[in-house]
């Protein structure tokens, strides 16, 4: 199980099945060049073999008028992300958190310390936040995937084409 956490110019992709951490950022330079690399990168990754399997990718959130452009570059590589790659599925924050940390509303050091105490094998390989972030999306994904798997769901998920 995959979880990715976005930027506006980077993706942080942790596979808690296979072990693998990964922080990508591409350089400040015209938008559209930014998010053609970020797409190249992730095709790549993906042909290579080392993004199989159900990514769950943090949605964008609406941080109000002060950052819109911020949502708006999020949202941008967020397509990104799922033009780019295979079986994709995009979950809240709060939701991802609730499930997780067990509160929707948690703050940044409140899901530090609960991958650490709860997972700490994969806490000692999560440098940043953002990869902290990107395991706890995947951690959600997996739970999510059961309960939809014990449900008979599983199939009505939409996916993007691969």
């Amino acid at each position: 199980m995959i979880g990715i956490d976005l930027g506006s110019r980077k993706v942080d992709i942790v596979d808690i099945d296979r072990g693998f951490f990964l922080h990508h950022e591409v350089p400040k330079s015209e938008r559209t060049l930014e998010l053609r690399a970020i797409g190249r990168y992730l095709r790549s990754l993906e042909a290579d073999g080392l993004l199989e399997g159900t990514k769950w990718v943090e949605a964008p959130v609406v941080a109000g008028a002060r950052n819109i452009q911020s949502t708006i570059a999020i949202a941008q590589t967020s397509g990104v992300v799922h033009t780019s790659l295979s079986d994709t599925h995009q979950v809240a924050v709060s939701s991802w958190k609730q499930r997780t940390v067990g509160k929707g509303n948690a703050d940044k050091q409140a899901v530090k310390q609960w991958l650490a105490d709860n997972y700490p094998e994969l806490f000692r390989y999560c440098a940043t936040q953002d990869l902290v972030d990107a395991a706890c999306i995947a951690l959600y994904g997996r739970d999510a995937a059961r309960a939809l798997d014990s449900s008979g769901l599983l199939p009505a998920l939409p996916r993007t084409p691969g």
